[in-house]
């Protein structure tokens, strides 16, 4: 397990954010000052750094981020582990331009990107270590990567999937949220498992179940809908409520340490030897 890694997400926020590109010097004031702006990001980077403690970093020589979207987890994870190569797979093109784009103007030389699906990498048994983080409920079920994923592994290698639970906890109706939700509709289109579905889906296609688990209760969802609602206010606002929401989060992180539930589902396979 790895207990001196350390990690820090979001430095490259000033590169991917369309509002931030526009005023650089004016981000990375902000960025200095609040951290991280986006709630929901920073929240599941959170997550996605304490399940990385359960695992060996510093005996990977080769990891994939499964899903990159903009890269700032494999930024992140390319600079706290500058030994390892780290490949970004990523299908809209619209999204590889930015990572290739933060790439050069960052100049991390352990970085390489794939624009295509994991299916199509050259190489079989090549990954100590394959991430996707709220990817999946974006893919329909029976398209689901599982079995690629582990052709694509190193016997005694790691995947690690978290992604939103089936059921969500909700506090405001519903219909406060239209808008969303009707985006939730057209983008989720692979929201389909429970945590234990997501544990046998894993078992299917070959994993051994390392580490499961919930996130995200009622106080995170507390914090991610006063989020959503003053982020409607401008960027100010936002701003002003960030560390109350930021808070709240980490209030549930110390009075929630074993949830057994949660809107986010998480699971750490690892391939037989």
């Amino acid at each position: 397990m790895s207990t001196s890694t350390r990690f820090t997400y979001g430095k490259t926020q000033i590169y991917t954010s369309p509002r931030m590109r526009k005023h650089p010097r004016l981000a990375k004031l902000i960025y200095t000052i609040f951290g991280y702006t986006s709630i929901g990001n920073w929240a599941r980077a959170n997550i996605f750094i304490s399940l990385l403690q359960r695992l060996p970093l510093t005996r990977y020589n080769r990891i994939l981020d499964l899903g990159a979207g903009l890269g700032e987890f494999t930024f992140m994870m390319a600079e706290a582990l500058p030994a390892a190569k780290i490949t970004a797979l990523e299908i809209l093109p619209e999204r590889v331009a930015y990572l290739r784009e933060v790439v050069d103007k960052v100049k991390f030389t352990n970085i390489e990107i794939a624009d295509h699906k994991i299916e199509l990498l050259p190489e079989h048994a090549a990954y100590d270590f394959i991430f996707s983080v709220d990817v999946f409920e974006h893919i329909l079920e029976d398209e689901m990567p599982f079995e690629a994923c582990f052709k694509k592994l190193k016997p005694g290698g790691h995947l690690l999937v978290k992604m939103p639970n089936i059921k969500q906890l909700t506090i405001c109706p519903d219909s406060w949220f239209e808008e969303h939700n009707e985006w939730l509709e057209e983008e989720h289109i692979g929201q389909v498992y429970n945590l234990a579905d997501l544990e046998n889906r894993f078992k299917k296609a070959g994993f051994e179940i390392m580490y499961a688990s919930y996130s995200d209760g009622w106080i995170s969802r507390l914090a991610w809908e006063l989020s959503y609602f003053t982020a409607k206010g401008g960027a100010v606002t936002q701003l002003i409520f960030l560390p109350l929401c930021k808070g709240l989060y980490y209030l549930e992180y110390a009075v929630n340490r074993k949830p057994t539930s949660g809107n986010s589902i998480q699971v750490i396979g690892i391939k037989p030897v």
